[in-house]
């Protein structure tokens, strides 16, 4: 027998109880879960995208028989678009949140971002498809393929999807990090990456976002004592014209910068540890960065 998906973990994925969902099995067939030797449901991949699809559809207004049939089309149509793709999944999925964002169409897009995460797994939508893809619409801007409409529009939702994966986490992880973004940087999708791998690996992490006065994460990395402060920028100017309060950061606690304006001559300055773009690599190099702290205490 599969490893499946048991009732209560999936009423808890989904948002609805497990009640609902002998329901929906029962009067729509929408499921058809296998059975441990106890008796219990197993659900699989497929059915917690069927629950999320129908929850959605229904949030758009539609009745519960017509969501139940849109989102059974929408999930085979899925599936045989996955089968029949040619070359790698990623950019199969790449290809699908690109179409959509180009048309601005908000559940089109809403939908493969989910399914993205749905299919990979948080951690590979990340490093295999959605960082990727905001590189790729940031350089469609660049050459007047798409306006920066299409970028806020992709990246609210992209942000939105990718928040949620660490919203119920457990907070008390052994591990503390605190990520934000420096003073004029205001695009912080990677860092809340980082934030929520480091979450999933169980770091306990207070993500404050954008625009972060160095002085703020300063008082609070105190008080916490935090084992690293992670820096997200975009540009090489917003880590420079920090470096002398980031060099006072260091006498609290270590400090790790990343994003495409972090490079070795940056991180030196700041004594910084220099993170690589992919965020779970990054969390494998902040894992052995604190490791060696407590070995060396």
């Amino acid at each position: 027998m599969t490893q499946g998906i048991r009732i209560g973990e999936l009423a808890r994925r989904s948002g609805l109880t497990p009640d609902v969902l002998r329901v929906w099995e029962r009067r729509f067939g929408l499921f058809s879960p296998e059975r441990t030797p106890g008796g219990y449901r197993l659900y699989t991949p497929d059915d917690e995208r069927l629950a999320h699809e129908v929850v959605a559809l229904k949030a758009r207004g539609l009745l519960l028989a017509a969501a139940v049939e849109q989102a059974r089309a929408s999930v085979e149509s899925t599936r045989q678009a996955t089968a029949d793709a040619d070359g790698p999944l990623p950019d199969a999925l790449a290809a699908e949140i690109d179409a959509a964002v180009r048309v601005l169409d908000q559940s089109a897009t809403t939908a493969a971002v989910a399914r993205t995460i749905e299919v990979l797994g948080p951690e590979a939508a990340m490093v295999e498809v959605l960082l990727p893809y905001l590189v790729r619409l940031g350089r469609q801007w660049e050459n007047g393929e798409v306006t920066v409409a299409h970028e806020h529009f992709a990246s609210h939702i992209i942000r939105r999807h990718i928040g949620a994966q660490g919203a119920e986490l457990n907070p008390t992880g052994r591990r503390t990090a605190i990520v934000a973004c420096p003073p004029g940087e205001r695009h912080d999708i990677g860092a809340l990456m980082a934030a929520v791998a480091l979450s999933r690996k169980g770091w306990s992490v207070r993500f404050l976002g954008a625009d972060t006065p160095i002085a703020a994460i300063d008082a609070i990395a105190s008080t916490l004592r935090t084992d690293v402060v992670v820096l997200g920028g975009t540009r090489r100017t917003v880590f420079e014209a920090v470096v002398p309060l980031v060099q006072r950061l260091r006498s609290v606690t270590h400090v790790a910068i990343g994003g495409a304006g972090a490079n070795a001559e940056v991180a030196k300055a700041l004594g910084a540890t220099l993170l690589p773009l992919d965020p779970v690599s990054a969390v494998a190099v902040l894992d052995g960065a604190v490791e060696d702290a407590y070995a060396t205490a």
